[in-house]
């Protein structure tokens, strides 16, 4: 009795570990590398929509000149909603995380003027 309640726990412990990691943001980042974003995003010639077709939608802030920038990100790690439980955000919110951003800068015409990707480990949080 007791080694089945011990095999019980056990595999709930593996399937909420398995669980708990997980990828947050656009999962076609995860393999975008400099080079590529190079080739793919031209300023002066690429438009929203073949941004939009090759990376999907972003996250998109209007601005009244008509300009627009998409935003991507793309984070490894625990899945989001983890580092709010009690107990366990004290772990998982000092975790590194692999990260990666992407910002387009569209002009009023819909076709791109700059972009900036970094690539970054998410510090661990101070405090707490």
């Amino acid at each position: 009795m007791i080694a089945r309640r011990a095999l019980v726990l056990a595999g709930v412990a593996a399937v909420l570990c398995a669980a708990g990691c997980s990828t947050a943001g656009n999962g076609r980042m995860a393999q975008l590398d400099a080079v590529q974003a190079s080739a793919l995003l031209v300023p002066g010639r690429t438009t929203r929509d073949e941004v939009r077709q090759a990376l999907g939608q972003g996250t998109v802030i209007r601005f009244r000149s008509g300009r627009e920038t998409w935003h991507y990100l793309y984070r490894e790690g625990i899945a989001p909603g983890w580092d709010d439980l009690p107990y366990i955000g004290l772990v998982t919110s000092r975790l590194e995380r692999p990260t990666k951003e992407l910002v387009i800068l569209f002009d009023g015409d819909g076709v791109l003027r700059r972009w900036s990707m970094q690539e970054y480990r998410t510090a661990p949080s101070k405090g707490t």
